[in-house]
């Protein structure tokens, strides 16, 4: 229960009861007043009219014996509480005749002014020729009025019992529509932060504000999915020539290793060097040498197959990752790539001749690891560097014929 009074749904909900157990019975509250003093005022004006009605058969003649019929018959039909005739001089009238003397009479001026349950009014009498000839003093039970009022409380209890059962519902209702939307952009700003930028946001909702959060919340999402993939391809690839660098080239070689494992296919590895770039790049200029390297890694890559990888190590080294390839269909690539890159390099007015060496490692013959796989690569691409032949596949007599590093990077 803590925990549902703590969510936006619940503080909604706290509101609403605050306002249900406050402001409602506030209006209700001077509702029924109103009501009570509209009932009251009804009957004072019908008690007034209906006295001076009574006091009027005293001007008709008769005396006051008619007026003490009529009001006798107002008493036995409930019509009045009680009622006294008294002259001018204060006695009370009986049979016609004055009998013993009244004493002070209080009228009430409006409802339930007395502690009784009566509302007591005085009415000059005159008789046909408009002589005063006394005054009526009547008594009219208020009790009606108070039980209409009391049932008037009760139906308005009941009423906003009902309003507040029903409206606090469709509160709760209203405050989850509210609420449920702002709870999915949280999960979905919580799964942005944790970094899956790929689920999008599913937000139903007809309030226009929140969806305009949800639509920019998305945009938000879309420009970081934007940037987490030049990220990631920025730290995966080579700035200059965008090919696979060293740790992508990585990841796929150990990949393909696990793929041949599990089955009868070999995989082959190739290992390019550039022959004379480092000239180019000191006669020329690294703007020509980086000119040289996109155009050297446009035609390596149109000899090889979709399922292959170009990748480029640095500097002039690229290599090539062969899946389900053996010696003689790596050499058969190896050699396209050679004749490719014998080509001449147009950069800009320069007319330059580069060639290349190639190395080749095959597994399972050379090795089973990412580093074993390099490592004959690396020697056999020294080799043909050394020999001049192009291309060397490995083979063991090469490990203790292969020299020094520095030696053959000035070639």
């Amino acid at each position: 229960m803590k925990a549902f009074f703590s969510t936006l749904t619940g503080r909604i909900a706290i509101a609403a009861l605050s306002i249900f157990l406050v402001i409602v019975p506030l209006l209700f509250g001077v509702v029924l007043y109103l009501v009570k003093k509209n009932y009251e005022n009804q009957f004072v004006d019908h008690v007034r009219n209906d006295a001076y009605q009574l006091a009027s058969v005293s001007q008709s003649g008769g005396g006051f014996e008619r007026l003490e019929n009529e009001l006798e018959e107002a008493l036995i039909g409930g019509r009045v509480a009680f009622s006294h005739i008294v002259d001018n001089k204060g006695y009370l009238i009986t049979g016609g005749r004055p009998g013993r003397l009244t004493l002070p009479f209080e009228e009430d001026f409006f409802f339930g002014q007395a502690e009784d349950i009566l509302y007591q009014i005085i009415v000059p009498l005159f008789d046909a020729s408009g002589k005063g000839i006394g005054e009526l003093r009547l008594g009219y039970d208020e009790t009606p009025v108070r039980m209409q009022t009391m049932q008037a409380y009760k139906s308005g209890l009941y009423i906003m019992l009902g309003f507040i059962i029903i409206i606090f519902p469709i509160t709760m209702l209203l405050g989850r529509q509210f609420a449920n939307p702002i709870h999915q952009l949280g999960e979905a700003a919580k799964r942005i932060t944790h970094g899956d930028y790929d689920t999008g946001l599913q937000v139903r909702t007809n309030i226009s504000e929140i969806k305009n959060l949800a639509e920019l919340l998305d945009h938000m999402r879309h420009e970081l999915v934007q940037k987490n993939n030049e990220m990631q391809h920025q730290a995966h690839h080579d700035y200059l020539t965008d090919l696979p660098n060293r740790a992508l080239l990585q990841k796929r070689v150990n990949a393909a290793l696990k793929g041949a494992r599990g089955s009868d296919n070999g995989m082959a590895f190739l290992l390019i060097d550039l022959d004379r770039f480092k000239q180019v790049n000191d006669m020329f200029g690294h703007l020509t040498g980086d000119a040289v390297l996109k155009l050297a890694a446009e035609r390596i890559q149109s000899c090889i197959r979709k399922t292959d990888t170009a990748a480029r190590l640095g500097g002039d080294e690229f290599a090539l990752l062969l899946p389900a390839t053996g010696g003689g269909s790596a050499e058969a690539i190896a050699r396209l790539v050679s004749e490719r890159l014998r080509e001449a390099f147009n950069i800009a007015e320069h007319h330059l001749k580069l060639g290349s060496s190639i190395g080749i490692a095959l597994y399972p013959e050379h090795g089973d690891s990412y580093e074993r796989i390099l490592h004959c690569s690396d020697i056999a691409m020294y080799a043909a560097k050394r020999e001049d032949r192009g291309v060397v596949i490995w083979r063991p007599e090469l490990e203790t014929e292969a020299p020094p590093k520095a030696e053959t990077e000035t070639v």
